[in-house]
């Protein structure tokens, strides 16, 4: 992940310098087709153009493209992925960019365009008053995006972009983009909370959404029934007991009472599923999934279905 950020820093401050009037360094992941000394510093005089937007070009550029008629007019619209490459600094040689190996890119925007009107949607959040932009491997299964709708049968794209196997405990960035009022916006996606009271004579624990006000009665006795059952039929032991630290307290499983962000989203008829990861005293112990059906109705998020879905380490089971 330090990697992909060094990388940021350094064509932030490219991007400067070249604001600033200082030359463009040489683009090197190419054979140079000028002569050595044109890439030295010029005053005055036209700079060679190298942040170009073309689909061979290495820096920002197209990752993907779509046709589509967004505001119902008869016309499609052109909607692009715009990202870029990494790049390493080099040490050795200052000014000097490499190209990273593999698929690793950084979007910034989604670019929508009808006639003459160009519409850029910048992806990503603020931090201390500068942009951070996701940044992400496109070929990993947890990265996608897909075309679904509103409640009132507009299109809406929906992205979201892998960070976990950046390195750490990462979750997905999701965005999702429609026409309100015949301009193309980013729609709000809500992440939830949780909040559990925790019954240790039942071994029942009450879920709830703060937010929705959703509430789902968790029995832990059943969910280590099946995980035992589970194990077994793999070949795995599992004596199907509740474990306890010296002190009575219950270690293991314990009632969901950490969430985590996004870490799956599913296409549905009508909007998409969004997955939070919900544990208990170690993240690792994973209980249930909150599992949301969002769409959006006018440009405001609305909630088609939520509830719990259990897990085990073996994956997801059943409703519980």
């Amino acid at each position: 992940m330090g990697k992909k950020f060094s990388c940021v820093l350094l064509l932030t401050a490219l991007l400067a310098g070249c604001a600033a009037g200082e030359p463009a360094p040489p683009d090197r992941s190419e054979p140079p087709e000028r002569p050595a000394a044109a890439a030295e510093p010029v005053v005055d005089g036209p700079r060679e153009e190298i942040f170009v937007d073309a689909p061979d070009s290495p820096y920002p550029m197209t990752v993907e493209s779509w046709q589509v008629d967004m505001d119902g007019d008869g016309v499609e619209e052109l909607v692009e992925l715009r990202a870029e490459k990494s790049y390493w600094g080099s040490e050795q040689e200052p000014g000097t960019f490499i190209e990273e190996a593999g698929s690793a890119l950084h979007p910034y925007a989604l670019a929508v365009s009808r006639g003459e009107s160009v519409w850029e949607l910048p992806l990503g959040w603020k931090a201390g008053g500068s942009p951070v932009h996701p940044c992400v491997y496109f070929d990993n299964e947890n990265t996608g995006r897909c075309w679904t709708r509103d409640r009132s049968g507009n299109p809406v794209l929906v992205m979201w972009f892998d960070t976990i196997s950046a390195g750490g405990m990462g979750n997905l960035d999701v965005y999702a983009a429609a026409f309100q009022n015949r301009n193309p916006i980013l729609l709000p996606i809500p992440r939830y909370s949780l909040q559990c009271e925790f019954d240790p004579e039942a071994m029942e624990a009450q879920l709830t959404v703060p937010e929705t006000g959703y509430t789902q009665c968790l029995d832990l006795k059943q969910w280590l029934a099946d995980y035992t059952q589970q194990a077994r039929q793999r070949g795995l032991y599992a004596d199907g007991s509740f474990v306890y630290l010296e002190d009575g307290t219950l270690d293991w499983p314990t009632p969901p009472t950490q969430i985590d962000g996004w870490y799956q989203v599913e296409q549905a008829g009508e909007g998409v599923v969004l997955r939070q990861y919900t544990s208990g005293r170690y993240h690792s112990d994973g209980i249930a999934d909150l599992a949301t059906t969002l769409s959006w109705q006018d440009g405001q998020a609305v909630v088609l279905d939520q509830r719990f879905e259990w897990l085990s380490y073996f994956g997801p089971d059943s409703d519980i």
